[in-house]
């Protein structure tokens, strides 16, 4: 066995490990791009449930202001009628 055939057998070796290495980090990649996708999936519903949230705050507080304003107008009117 000269020198040339010990080359071969440790490249292939080399080649052979690398070649399963490789395929464990690309699996490892394949599950941590699902994972980020879940967690992007799940940060636009919950942005989407916090506009949700902010348009019924805004409505809410519309009517609230429409209330307070026939409130006063009420009172402005039943004031007038008392004196």
């Amino acid at each position: 066995m000269d020198s040339y055939d010990i080359l071969v057998i440790i490249l292939s070796v080399a080649l052979g490990f690398s070649i399963i290495v490789w395929l464990a980090v690309g699996v490892l990649v394949l599950q941590l791009v699902k994972k980020a996708r879940e967690t992007a999936e799940t940060a636009q519903k919950t942005a989407e449930n916090v506009a949700a949230l902010t348009s019924s705050f805004q409505n809410a507080g519309k009517a609230a202001a429409f209330s307070s304003a026939a409130k006063q107008i009420y009172k402005a009117f039943n004031g007038s009628k008392k004196k």
